[in-house]
């Protein structure tokens, strides 16, 4: 469909985007795609360049989002690609880049400090095991890490939230199972 624009041309009005709908209480089995404009209208050019839906991988996509969900983001096997639809990534050969791991390694140690609060013990990141990201310009991390509590080690996973012009903020922190 198109339809004049002020400069006197015509333009064509993009296909109306498709939804992802998953079930929050379910198991992710029953994802669903609506396809419709805003007002309800069904129509569609039938392509769409990033209907995940139509991909040959389209079963990675679902076990991606399934593992995403259980996971709160830490945890998938397989990364179906960069798309609009894979909104958190993994950050691979990270210990090449040694000023972003003790960056990441920073994160890990306040995130720590955050979950036990101020009882006195020191405990130290021993190793970041796995680095996930998402949202706007990687101001979210998803780390996976180990550290050395008392002679003990043991694996924990932080969220660290890096809000633009704000604090870092940890909404999760957990020992990991």
């Amino acid at each position: 469909m198109s339809m004049p624009c002020d400069c006197g041309r015509t333009v064509k009005e993009s296909p109306p985007e498709k939804k992802l709908k998953l079930d929050a209480e379910g198991d992710g089995s029953d994802l669903k795609v609506e396809d419709g404009d805003q007002n309800g209208n069904e129509e569609s050019s039938g392509y769409d360049s990033d209907d995940w839906t139509t991909w040959p991988n389209k079963d990675a996509f679902i076990k991606y989002f399934q593992q995403v969900n259980e996971s709160d983001g830490f945890d998938f096997d397989e990364y179906p690609g960069s798309s609009m639809y894979t909104p958190i990534r993994p950050l691979l050969k990270f210990e090449g880049l040694p000023k972003f791991a003790d960056e990441i390694k920073g994160y890990a140690s306040m995130a720590i400090k955050h979950y036990f609060g101020d009882d006195g013990k020191e405990r130290n990141v021993t190793k970041i095991v796995k680095i996930n990201a998402g949202g706007p310009r990687d101001v979210t991390y998803y780390i996976t890490f180990r550290i050395d509590n008392e002679g003990k080690e043991e694996t924990f996973q932080a969220k660290v939230e890096l809000p633009i012009g704000g604090t870092i903020e940890f909404p999760i922190c957990r020992r990991k199972d």
